[in-house]
């Protein structure tokens, strides 16, 4: 979509449909709140520099339409005390942020849009759903939190498009999201903030730099600094000490554990060991291809690259005041 004032006008409905659903006191403003933000961003989709955005915007639409008719449709029924309007309310919001097992229009949608429009997809989009779900009961998502974990685990692993990836990395990431409602210091909310930071980084780098598949990643290893930032980036995605992402996995554990939820911190470590294994072959896989043709070169680096590899290492930090202070 080409940069107009229309485009900003989008932007600021964009916000203005999750600050109504986050603020309102009954679910009938959450519902509006959210068509707001739906219509707000099927504009923004549309990337005439891409022939699959129609596609994925078309998609995005009818996906959304169906969660948001369910969501209508528990709210009508709450009136009536439905018994299982709150399976409905759970079901209309996991179809809407794509949460196994409603989660095969995502990984689609998002290869047909741009980086910028992944990153919102997967982080500004998932946000309101996020909230209305922490005022749920916790036992429902039980379920939801497992199958997120291993589908989202396994799932990146049979693709070669980062777009799949970061969507599946997304699935994934959900598990330790909708694990993390009403627990200790809203670490959920922490955990989402620091995922959104590094996807941005990450999504920034992979528009940077044009990459859309894992051959074309080892393509920048002739600069040193493209690839050592893109590295601790994926291992900071895979939560790997003692960088930035590591820091939101250890307060969900430490929240976990304290709320006496074994049997959940269990699978969602476990599915954290495949993530990392996964990132960990992209690296390896890049120095063996590379190893001899890496080029230290900082004048072909822009000063934002130099601040991802900073924030990214800010976890070493974080890491050696609590074992100071603590």
């Amino acid at each position: 979509m080409k940069n107009n004032s229309s485009v900003f006008l989008f932007h600021i409905f964009l916000l203005l449909g999750i600050l109504i659903s986050v603020s309102s006191n009954n679910w009938l403003s959450c519902w509006l709140g959210i068509e707001i933000n739906l219509i707000s961003f099927l504009p923004i989709m549309t990337d005439s520099s891409s022939i699959y955005s129609s596609e994925s915007m078309i998609k995005y639409f009818i996906i959304q339409s169906m969660g948001s008719s369910l969501l209508f449709l528990s709210i009508i029924l709450m009136n009536n005390y439905f018994l299982f309007v709150e399976y409905i309310v759970v079901f209309s919001l996991m179809i809407k942020i794509g949460c196994p097992p409603f989660h095969m229009w995502f990984p689609s949608v998002m290869e047909g849009l741009s980086w910028k429009n992944c990153f919102i997809l997967s982080t500004i989009q998932k946000f309101t759903p996020m909230i209305l779900v922490s005022y749920l009961s916790m036992s429902l998502m039980v379920v939801f939190i497992v199958m997120a974990c291993i589908w989202g685990s396994i799932g990146g692993l049979s693709y070669s498009s980062l777009r799949k990836i970061i969507a599946y990395s997304s699935i994934y990431n959900l598990g330790w999201i909708i694990g993390g409602i009403n627990m200790l210091m809203h670490s959920w909310f922490i955990y989402f903030l620091i995922y959104s930071l590094t996807l941005s980084m990450l999504c920034y780098l992979f528009n940077l730099n044009n990459l859309n598949y894992l051959n074309q990643l080892f393509l920048i290893y002739n600069s040193f600094y493209s690839w050592l930032v893109m590295m601790m980036l994926f291992m900071s995605m895979g939560g790997m000490p003692p960088f930035l992402g590591f820091i939101p996995s250890m307060f969900m554990v430490y929240s976990l554990v304290n709320s006496e939820f074994y049997m959940m911190c269990m699978f969602l470590l476990m599915s954290a060991l495949v993530v990392l294994f996964f990132y960990l072959r992209v690296i390896f896989t890049g120095l063996m291809i590379n190893s001899l043709s890496l080029k230290f070169n900082f004048k072909e680096q822009t000063m934002l690259v130099y601040l991802f590899g900073m924030i990214t290492m800010f976890g070493l930090f974080i890491l050696f005041f609590l074992k100071l202070y603590l």
